[in-house]
């Protein structure tokens, strides 16, 4: 979604406010995550909201899913991450 002057100017407002209130120390990147976690994208979060009630359904009808061992190995194989 491209970024409209509203949510530009809210965000600034936010940051602003945040770096008087205790922010100053945070990182451009740790502030623009706060906002987005206190704005959803009204698609994203509806897309979101759809696919945990697919999962639950899922769940419902018997699926049990997948052993999370078995899903962190394979992302860990992917990606090429060290075992801690």
């Amino acid at each position: 979604m491209p970024t409209s002057t509203q949510e530009l100017q809210s965000f600034q407002q936010f940051a602003a406010a945040r770096i008087q209130n205790g922010g100053a120390m945070l990182e451009l990147d740790d502030l623009l995550d706060e906002w987005k976690h206190q704005n959803p994208d009204p698609k994203q979060l509806q897309e979101d909201v759809l696919a945990v009630k697919a999962a639950l359904r899922a769940m419902e009808s018997g699926d049990t899913g997948r052993p999370a061992e078995e899903v962190v190995r394979e992302i860990r194989t992917k990606y090429k991450l060290a075992k801690e």
